[in-house]
């Protein structure tokens, strides 16, 4: 068993929800989100991780999918294969329970994003990823303000 499948024993996902985010919270989330579809992914999981930081276990799940997702892409950036795999599907387990959207994001465009990004690691695998299209990678969506 591998340690991302022995984590996602450990954690509770029958009684999830969104975090309740303040103005400085909600601030904070969207510059992550723009500094994310600008392709600032260590910028953006460094402002999500100040939201992450204010709250509570359960409610900050989906908080840390969208970090582990910025970790992800700035891992394949740096062609640093294992970073990149281990985030990533790290990230899918965490936000697949937030579809279809969360916080006003379309989580499941998102996570249809993240493994066709996943799957296109997965098929160039270590030894090829200087062949990764960088054109595959996400944006996040708002679908409700």
């Amino acid at each position: 068993m591998s340690t991302i499948e022995k984590r996602q024993q450990q954690v509770d996902l029958s009684d999830l929800s969104a975090p309740q985010l303040s103005e400085q919270d909600w601030r904070d989330f969207r510059e992550g989100v723009r500094l994310f579809n600008e392709g600032r992914f260590w910028e953006s999981h460094e402002a999500w991780e100040e939201v992450w930081k204010r709250h509570q276990e359960n409610s900050r799940i989906f908080l840390q999918g969208l970090i582990q997702a910025a970790a992800a892409l700035h891992q394949l950036r740096r062609y640093v294969y294992h970073g990149a795999d281990k985030h990533l599907r790290n990230a899918l387990w965490k936000l697949e329970p937030f579809q279809p959207v969360c916080l006003g994001i379309d989580v499941q465009g998102l996570v249809q994003k993240l493994n066709r990004t996943h799957r296109e690691l997965t098929r160039l695998g270590p030894t090829h990823l200087q062949q990764f299209n960088f054109d595959l990678l996400p944006k996040i969506i708002f679908v409700q303000k």
